[in-house]
């Protein structure tokens, strides 16, 4: 009778072990998107979150991720360092489990460091971090770690991309580097400097500036002054947000004529700002599709109208879409909700490209890689982009195919994987 009731009570104990060690799996898949919604960059940081919510919408339309939504978490940092690591703690505390977050390289290297301590230190507990748009090249190479997957290109990648192109015009004799004085300015400018000088060695650096960056500078016209002096023809930039938007409108009202080569020149949330200044230079970026291509195929054209539709704006981006749609396909390809499981399921993953080429997570680094195009705006063809519904009568030209082994660079990542 005895060994009868211990077994019982040990059966018993077995059941509210396993009950207790359930993992959750009823209510939404919440994921924190965690982006300046206030401040000089709240317009872009808002094209990011809406980006995001809007792709999540059209997978929770379709019935969702195994029969659960997708619920994304809006949390503003302001910009601010401190912000964001409050946020974070924040999203963990309240047991979300899956991270965004893309405006603003330092503020990435701030979600990377911290989610690698609590991590290694909470097994079990993982949190999961998808980077939409911070592309420090380091995150992906000595910076590395197992719960971070970037679906952007990085610094290295696009400017591999800018300098390729470059390297095929002839008009390109001189080059002024202009950048932001933190992490992925300081990237860019390392990265441009090397790579002219052993891809395009013909195009001489005629300058070098690092300006304090986010929003900070008022008044361009003294850079603009030195570019001139220079005798440089093309500005190589990594700017983005207000210090790109006053740029170029600083160099049209000064009425200097360069080549702009860049990654962010043109964000839409900046092209009310500048209008058709932006046609003053030839401005020429590289981009993971054509925003204005009409003849992308069928299932991306119903995907845009909804986007144009939910939120006012032709997107800009690609990465958005494809980043939930591979983050879907890993929890259906396991039937697990857990980071750890996701994570291995998303390294080697394909995505679905617009363009028919590949969309690949490289399992080496967790570095998304796929096929590039150089776009020069124009004056509007047949599909105009379209910002908070204003129709800024331009489009993007594509001027150059990047195929993805030309920006398929090696790296230094070891990166360590839990069992």
């Amino acid at each position: 009778m005895k060994k009868i009731i211990f077994t019982l009570i040990s059966f018993g104990c077995l059941i509210i072990f396993y009950a207790c060690e359930k993992k959750e799996t009823k209510g939404p898949i919440k994921i924190a998107a965690i982006e300046p919604l206030s401040g000089p960059y709240a317009a872009v940081g808002k094209d990011i979150i809406e980006g995001i919510i809007y792709s999540a919408d059209v997978i929770n339309q379709n019935g969702g991720v195994n029969g659960r939504m997708i619920e994304i978490i809006p949390m503003d940092n302001a910009m601010k360092a401190e912000k964001t690591t409050e946020l974070l703690r924040k999203a963990i505390d309240d047991g979300i489990r899956f991270v965004t977050q893309g405006g603003g390289s330092s503020h990435a290297l701030n979600i990377i460091k911290q989610l690698e301590k609590y991590n290694s230190r909470n097994p079990g507990k993982e949190i999961l971090y998808l980077n939409n748009s911070a592309v420090t090249t380091s995150f992906t190479n000595k910076d590395c770690t197992f719960f971070h997957f970037r679906f952007d290109s990085n610094v290295d990648m696009k400017v591999a991309g800018l300098v390729s192109h470059m390297s095929k015009d002839n008009s390109v004799k001189k080059v002024y580097l202009f950048n932001q004085n933190y992490v992925y300015g300081q990237t860019f400018r390392e990265t441009a400097t090397r790579m002219i000088n052993n891809k395009a060695p013909d195009i001489k650096i005629v300058g070098d500036e690092l300006i304090q960056p986010f929003g900070k500078i008022q008044d361009f016209t003294p850079y603009v002054t030195k570019i001139k002096l220079s005798g440089a023809d093309s500005v190589l930039t990594g700017n983005w947000g207000p210090d790109a938007f006053r740029f170029v409108n600083a160099l049209k009202d000064a009425g200097v004529k360069v080549k702009l080569f860049g990654i962010y020149i043109s964000q839409p949330a900046g092209m009310a700002a500048m209008e058709k200044n932006l046609l003053f230079n030839d401005v020429i970026v590289v981009k993971e599709f054509n925003p204005t291509n009409s003849k992308a195929p069928n299932w991306y054209k119903e995907y845009e109208a909804g986007h144009l539709d939910a939120v006012g704006y032709t997107p800009d981006a690609d990465r958005f879409r494809f980043m939930l749609e591979m983050f879907k396909n890993a929890i259906e390809q396991t039937n697990s909700f857990e980071p750890l499981d996701i994570a291995y399921a998303l390294e080697g993953m394909e995505g679905r490209s617009i363009d028919g080429g590949k969309v690949i997570m490289r399992k080496d680094d967790h570095q998304i890689h796929f096929d590039m195009q150089a776009l020069l705006l124009v004056d509007k063809t047949d599909q105009s982009i379209i910002y908070r519904n204003q129709d800024f009568d331009m489009s993007y030209s594509n001027v150059g195919n990047i195929p993805v082994k030309d920006i398929t660079l090696d790296t230094s990542c070891n990166m360590k994987r839990p069992k």
